[in-house]
């Protein structure tokens, strides 16, 4: 304190200030660019806490707070196995459960003083990602200061402080995944890397100082060797997939070791490093072993067996070496010959071990970018980074980077650079697949970069003595660089700092999805417990790794888009068929694909082990029934949309049709929508759209080019109380693409949403999460009149949205007037049956009784209008099998209305109904509870009653004046239709 003391004293003038500014002007500098991360990245933490749950961004996040949880539970443990997830298998996922879960896990501890709450656990899971992004900025301080300086280093965290990379995101409150982890963790073993490379070069360590082991001439550079063989495999403990840092450090060496041979320079010291951090590496990589095999995505031989190659490689390029300068062979041909030896040991492997070569080439080009399969296709993270796309996220910066490794190479090839200067220019052209790797790395070359253009221009050699074109060349440094990353739209100020409701947040989809997992949880069996079995099994169990776990009967899947699998375990405790490690992903596309429900049901057959288990329940949302495009063929026809949209009810086609016209478009053509049309029948529809060549029938909104059977054995049973009508995307984008371009019309206006076009659209509500059940389904069996196509009809109210919509469903009676359906609505019995017996408690209800009648108006010789129709109640236990008895219904003639005066006809019956062929019928009065709106937008209160199917007499009274003209009416309406189809 005392010498502190005497320099401020020593202080007279401003100018004493510069000595000291000058050598310690980093530590206040960066301290104020890590507490402006750490405010950026944290700032909207409050976003992510809604009501009194805490939430997190994406998918990921989810399972890492379960593994944590376990941790937490049984530290310092790791999950070894989760049958929680992947029914009916079950999972243990290599990247998760790791070296990032335990940390956050203990920091859980201590904050909770040893017994946290779950509230602290998820507080700290929150905050985790943004410690970790903050806390990489100091491995990259250092790397840059031993590149070119403080200043290297100090340029370095500033742009990692203001530019808008991937890395923003993935080191932010509530993205706690494992990628910010990764990048800390790979930054500290690049720069352990560079320290031991560089103290190795400095004490030139030989093969014979470890033989005759002089401890003390070789223990920093194998001191330092250590840790970074340490370093590197924290990295690998903390994502499996990580493996490929061992690539890249293996051709670091083998370029390294090379170049230094062909300068006339002994690449041993270097070699040793290679050598003993890498055997380190493979050593500690052997801890985290999980299976016998060699697998990238998993802890297998392959960690540890490319670490203990990389090893063995610098040995043998070591002695190569030194048998180079015994036989005096010209330096230069060294590269070639071990260019030459790699080839030559490929090709071996290629024709002994053809299946390990192709693996190993496909994981080259996997990091390179070069190869995506089908399945990380729809992983965000494995999307390889166009180069098109750069500037938008680094400005200026990466053409600086690029500079930087191009400078780099020139020296390597002319003069030699410095070893670590080439560690850090190979690290940044492999970082070019992973974003959130490359922004460190374009960080690093930008600071080395400016920092050796200063020393070169000697902008910083005498402060005391600053001349004007110094003054020049800094502020030009600070607007090329910094300027762009802080005052455009896509630099950190409108990705960090973007405060409010619109700042980050966890999005509208987990909150959504929350509340009907939240219903799940509460109105289903628990798990173990269907159908009463009372089974159950702790959900931070700990459970010995299988490939097929061993389920008890009472536990059922939930089938829905992988994407949502974390969040089906975490927030409804149920056990979903396909999660986000892509498990169970085929499974999930050939159900929601389907074509018809029996394909569906055997997709869900396959996950059935036949001992009480099976998939009971399916959650489809908006995203995965909504398109931006001209639905293909097959869209109606598909299980997620016929669930979705219909409920499983049957969909009828509409004479309406879509007309294009296509516009030339450079050297090919567009089709450009020219809005629907309607016609009076189906016939019409189709004989417009053969004749027009560029018109389609249905195929947008709610209208199907085809009739789409109803579904049998699948229920609404719960919704959440969010619509699709919330999301900007929804409205603003996909709902006005097909506004605009089939209807001719904006889907959002000043008065909100056009309720037209709306009805055009949606057959019914479009809420956010749908929740459907899969159920043995109830038998209607009926006797009515032969060979008559008749129709069951039920309306169901959705309490969620206070809509209702109907469930229909076709078949014919057989020449014995005997017909027969399955439906998988009930309309009665529903407080007899709920999740303490083993069923669900639907909050989707009938408010009516099926309406059975016959789709035709029969008109007989006396002109008296009638069809065929009946009621029928179908309990609860008849749809989940605990009552297998049938429903019957004997449909009796119900008059419509009697003859008009001076319209009386004679001779046979005629059938107004069902004219067959095209699928057109005279409009008919509906018996059917419509509720006056198919589109599910009428509330139960606005819905006409049902109509009374008790049958009348032909000689009944018609009940008074009023009822004689509503009989009449009745009668002619459908008597003008057949009159005006007939003159056709």
């Amino acid at each position: 304190m005392s010498q502190w003391r005497g320099r401020i004293e020593e202080i007279d003038e401003p100018g004493d200030l510069l000595p000291y500014l000058e050598r310690y002007y980093h530590i206040p500098t960066l301290l104020g660019l890590l507490a402006f991360m750490l405010w950026t990245r944290a700032r909207n933490w409050d976003n992510f806490v809604v009501g009194d749950r805490i939430y997190y961004s994406g998918n990921d996040p989810w399972y890492h707070y379960r593994m944590v949880s376990y941790t937490v539970r049984n530290w310092p443990g790791t999950s070894p196995f989760d049958p929680w997830t992947y029914f009916p298998f079950g999972t243990h996922s290599s990247q998760f459960g790791t070296v990032f879960d335990q940390l956050m896990a203990t920091a859980a501890l201590v904050v909770g003083l040893g017994n946290p709450s779950d509230q602290t656990v998820r507080m700290v899971v929150l905050f985790a990602p943004a410690v970790f992004g903050v806390a990489t900025a100091i491995p990259v301080y250092y790397i840059g200061k031993r590149a070119a300086g403080r200043f290297a280093g100090i340029v370095a965290v500033g742009v990692l402080a203001t530019f808008a990379s991937t890395f923003v995101s993935r080191g932010t409150v509530g993205f706690a995944d494992h990628h910010i982890a990764e990048v800390l963790f790979m930054s500290v073993s690049i720069l352990a890397t560079m320290v031991a490379v560089s103290v190795a070069q400095k004490e030139k360590p030989v093969w014979e100082l470890l033989r005759e082991r002089e401890v003390a001439a070789v223990r920093r550079p194998v001191g330092w060797a250590v840790v970074a063989g340490v370093a590197t495999a924290v990295y690998i403990w903390t994502w499996a997939p990580g493996v490929f840092l061992i690539g890249i450090l293996g051709v670091y060496y083998l370029v390294e070791l090379s170049s230094l041979q062909a300068h006339g320079e002994s690449p041993e010291p270097v070699a040793i490093v290679g050598a003993v951090s890498m055997l380190t590496t493979g050593v500690l990589a052997l801890a985290p072993l999980e299976e016998i095999d060699i697998g990238a995505t998993s802890y297998s031989l392959l960690q540890p067996g490319m670490a203990f190659a990389v090893a063995a490689g610098c040995v043998f390029m070591a002695w190569l070496a030194r048998e180079w300068d015994t036989r005096e062979t010209q330096n230069y041909q060294y590269p070639v010959a071990v260019v030459g030896i790699i080839v030559v040991l490929a090709g071996l492997m290629a024709l002994v071990l053809p299946n390990l070569f192709d693996f190993l080439i496909s994981q080259v080009l996997r990091v390179l970018g070069l190869g995506v399969n089908e399945r990380a296709a729809t992983i965000g993270e494995a999307q390889p980074l166009p180069f098109e796309n750069l500037y938008s996220r680094y400005r200026f910066t990466h053409f600086i980077a690029i500079a930087g490794v191009l400078y780099v190479a020139v020296r390597q090839v002319l003069t030699k650079a410095r070893s670590d200067l080439v560690l850090l220019a190979l690290w940044t052209v492999f970082m070019r697949r992973f974003d959130y790797y490359l922004g460190v790395t374009v960080a690093l070359m930008v600071g080395y970069t400016i920092a050796s253009l200063a020393d070169f221009a000697s902008l910083f050699e005498d402060i005391e003595d600053i001349q004007t074109y110094q003054v020049v060349s800094i502020v030009a440094i600070v607007v090329v660089v910094f300027a762009p990353l802080v005052v455009t739209g896509s630099g950190i100020l409108a990705v960090q700092a973007t405060g409010g409701n619109n700042g980050p947040g966890p999005g509208q989809d987990p909150i959504a999805w929350n509340e009907s997992l939240s219903w799940m949880q509460d109105n289903t069996p628990e798990e173990g417990n269907l159908r009463g079995a009372g089974n159950d099994m702790p959900f931070y169990g700990t459970f010995e790794a299988t490939d097929d776990f061993d389920y008890e009967e009472g536990f059922y899947g939930v089938m829905s888009w992988w994407d949502y699998g974390h969040w089906i375990t975490q927030m409804s405790e149920r056990i979903p068929n396909a999660n986000p490690f892509q498990q169970g992903a085929d499974q999930a596309a050939n159900f929601l694909l389907s074509q018809s429900e029996d394909d569906a049901n055997d997709v869900l057959d396959d996950l059935d082990d036949g001992e009480g288990t099976e998939t009971r329940y399916v959650m489809v949302d908006w995203k995965m029934a909504t398109t931006e495009r001209l639905y293909a063929t097959g869209y109606y026809e598909s299980t997620a949309i016929r669930l979705y949209h219909f409920h499983g009810s049957a969909i009828e086609p509409e004479p309406v049709v879509l007309d294009w016209e296509r516009e030339s478009v450079g050297q090919g053509s567009i089709p450009v929508s020219q809005g629907i049309q309607r016609f009076d029948n189906m016939s019409a529809a189709r004989q417009y759209v053969r004749e027009d060549g560029s018109a389609q029938v249905g195929g947008v909104g709610r209208y199907p080019e085809e009739r789409v059977p109803a579904m049998e054995h699948y229920r609404l049973v719960g919704t959440s109380d969010r619509t699709a009508f919330s999301s900007q995307r929804y409205t603003q984008l996909a709902m006005e693409k097909v506004s605009q371009g089939a209807f001719q019309q904006r889907f959002v206006g000043q008065g909100g949403i056009n309720r037209q076009v709306n009805q055009q659209i949606h057959p019914t509500t479009p809420n956010w999460v749908k929740v459907f059940e899969r159920v043995p389904g109830a038998t209607i069996q009926g006797q009515g009149p032969e060979n008559q196509t008749v129709q069951v009809a039920v309306r169901m109210l959705v309490p969620g949205s206070n809509t209702t919509f109907v469930y229909r469903q076709q078949t014919r009676t057989d020449q014995d007037g005997q017909f027969s359906v399955t439906v998988p609505y009930s309309t009665t019995g529903y407080d007899e049956f709920g999740p303490e017996e083993g069923y669900t408690d639907p909050e989707v209800r009938a408010d009516t009784a099926y309406q059975v009648r016959t789709t035709g108006i029969t008109t007989n010789e006396s002109g008296y209008a009638y069809r065929f129709a009946g009621t029928a109640n179908v309990s609860e236990a008849q749809v989940i099998g605990e009552d297998d008895s049938p429903t019957t219904v004997d449909l009796e003639r119900q008059v419509l209305g009697g003859p008009q005066p001076g319209n009386e006809t004679a001779g046979n019956e005629s059938d107004s109904g069902d004219t067959g062929g095209d699928g057109e019928t005279t409009p008919t009065p509906t018996a059917t509870p419509d509720g006056g709106s198919s589109d599910g937008s009428a509330t139960p209160t606005d819905s006409a009653t049902p109509t009374a199917t008790a049958a009348q007499s032909v000689d009944g009274n018609s009940g008074g004046p009023l009822g004689i003209l509503g009989t009449l009416a009745a009668v002619a309406l459908p008597l003008a239709g057949t009159a005006a189809l007939r003159r056709r």
